[in-house]
This record gives C-alpha cells, structure tokens and sequence, in this order.
C-alpha cells in the first residue's frame, strides 16, 4: 500500500519540475533575444562613434601612426 502514494508523489514533483522548466525557457529565451539586440545596437553606436571620431582627426590634420611604432 506504500506504492500509491509513492507514486503520486513522483507524478506531482515531476509535473511541478516540468512546469517549472518551461516557465524558465520562456524567460531565458527573452532574455537571449534581448542581449542579441543590445549587442547588435552597441555594436552600431560603437561604429558610428568610431567613424565620427576618424572624421574629427582627418579634419584637425592627424597623421596616422607607423606600424612599427
């Protein structure tokens, strides 16, 4: 008779622990989705930040430096 509750118990922890993950994945997959469009924005404000500063050099006459230092 031990048997019965033994296995509803495990029928209960494995239903909260698969409920449990697909709340995660849900979260995680968000959170995955929003760090690949921050990476992609910064990467583009970086970018346009380093362009702009070239232009502000080649305007005030900088020379570029030699590869052997």
């Amino acid at each position: 008779m031990d048997l019965i509750p033994s296995i509803v118990n495990a029928a209960v922890v494995s239903a909260v622990g698969l409920i449990l993950w697909l709340l995660i994945k849900g979260r995680l997959e968000s959170l995955e989705q929003r760090i690949q469009y921050l990476e992609g924005s910064v990467s583009s404000r970086i970018d346009s930040l380093r362009s702009d500063l070239t232009q502000v050099a080649l305007a005030v006459g900088a020379k570029p430096r030699s590869e052997s230092g």
